[in-house]
């Protein structure tokens, strides 16, 4: 079988196949260069900055994933191994302590801080372990980003202003930017915890069952801040990797509606009849990525929205009800934070999923621009069947498969918290007036 290189600065494009992956397109196997083999392929080396600090973190194995076609012995694998189930289990292990912090479950404040702190815990428990699954078992994930080389592949040709090439950059741009930001996000994080376990009055101890009596509480305190760590780096890695994935799904959607709307803008109806059906099979191919990237990421989709949105409630609680922490400036500005953090996370991850349904519909509206002058019987099938798939099921990202998140999510999700909100304030004011609603009970003239 013949070799064929493919450099990005012949195409336009880096790598576009795995190591020795046979490229359906042109029949042969494409062996990445030798600079283009140092960066793995464009696409893991597009996220390198990121996979390589969930690596060291212990919530991923790129190397792993790089060298998945080699036949390299198991052992070269086993290190890394035992060290993502090492944090695993470290996560698992305080989740199932921190139980003991329950020591009532009388309905107030300081019990849906234990539920609050206790369901953060466990969110990133399942963060790690659902990472963990992935990378040992990487058989999805490994096919998600030979699709995305493949669709690369297909738009090799496509001009310059819109190369994959500049793709591969702007993803790599963007990987960048957010993973020194959220290596920010962790340490200031790790501060507040840092603040809780030794200022916590009016938080759950978050050492249980060892107090501040206990002759070991400093050697704890300092394990507990590892811990911390570790949650706060599932937590915000996770959540990080999700939106840039997300995010460069939406960034390729683009590209293809760009390439599409100056096709129907520029070119006459002949030309236009020629080249749709090459932007059609784009378009699968985009389709085909997402519904394999769906069945890696619902699971972590599903998980993200419903345990923000409940922290979230329990947060907006505790702010409008626990004196201790108000009246405590350190603590307010941890719930703050916090607040402020997991509502912005589920917002993003929702917005980057609508996002990616929209634009992937988008090329609809410029199917119905066209001129229908001239068409033959072929070209209106080609139409047919692109506007077919275009109306039909929803394409986007799905949480736990139950439905897709687009635009009507983030309204119902926001028209939710925003009456919670209100009918907080409503009870806040009712209880700090109670001679107010008591008068309003009265008979008038003591009738």
């Amino acid at each position: 079988m013949t070799k064929t290189k493919i450099s990005a600065v012949d195409d336009g494009v880096a790598s576009i196949t795995q190591l020795g992956k046979p490229n359906p397109e042109i029949g042969t196997t494409c062996y990445p260069t030798t600079e283009e083999d140092k960066r793995w392929n464009c696409l893991i080396s597009a996220l390198r900055p990121l996979l390589i600090s969930m690596s060291v973190v212990g919530l991923f194995d790129v190397w792993k994933l790089r060298d998945i076609n080699d036949k390299n012995p198991a052992s070269k694998r086993t290190l890394f191994k035992l060290y993502h189930l090492g944090v695993v289990c470290i996560l698992g292990f305080n989740f199932i302590r921190f139980f003991h912090a329950y020591n009532s479950f009388a309905f107030g404040s300081e019990l849906l801080s234990t539920v609050y702190s206790h369901a953060w815990f466990f969110l990133c428990f399942v963060y790690a372990a659902m990472n963990y699954r992935i990378v040992q078992n990487p058989t999805k994930l490994s096919q998600f980003f030979t699709q995305w080389n493949q669709y690369w592949c297909l738009v090799k040709k496509a001009p310059k202003d819109v190369s994959q090439e500049d793709s591969w950059k702007h993803i790599r741009r963007f990987t960048t930017i957010t993973t020194i930001i959220t290596w920010v996000f962790v340490l200031i994080n790790v501060s507040f915890i840092c603040y809780l376990i030794f200022h916590g009055h009016s938080e759950p101890n978050l050492l249980e069952p060892i107090t501040e009596e206990h002759d070991l509480f400093i050697l704890v305190a300092c394990l507990g801040q590892i811990v911390g760590l570790c949650c706060s780096c599932a937590w915000c890695f996770v959540t990080t990797f999700l939106i840039v994935i997300f995010l460069s799904l939406y960034y390729e959607f683009k590209n293809l509606v760009n390439r599409f709307e100056k096709m129907t803008q520029t070119l006459s109806t002949s030309q236009i009849r020629e080249n749709i059906e090459a932007i059609r099979e784009q378009h699968t191919a985009l389709c085909d990525m997402l519904d394999t990237g769906d069945c890696v990421f619902k699971h972590y989709i599903g998980a993200c929205i419903f345990f923000h949105i409940f922290i979230t409630l329990l947060l907006l609680y505790n702010l409008c009800w626990h004196d201790t922490v108000r009246d405590d400036f350190g603590q307010l500005l941890t719930h703050v934070f916090w607040l402020i953090a997991v509502i912005g996370v589920a917002s993003v991850v929702m917005v980057t999923c609508s996002l990616v349904n929209i634009k992937a519909h988008e090329p609809a509206s410029f199917i119905y621009k066209m001129s229908m002058k001239d068409i033959t019987p072929d070209f209106t099938l080609q139409v047919n069947v692109f506007l077919h798939r275009l109306n039909g099921p929803p394409i986007g990202l799905t949480a736990w498969s139950l439905f897709v998140v687009d635009n009507q999510v983030i309204v119902s999700v926001a028209g939710m918290l925003a009456t919670y909100f209100v009918v907080l304030l409503q009870f806040q004011q009712s209880a700090t007036n109670p001679a107010t609603s008591l008068n309003s009970t009265l008979p008038l003239n003591g009738v």
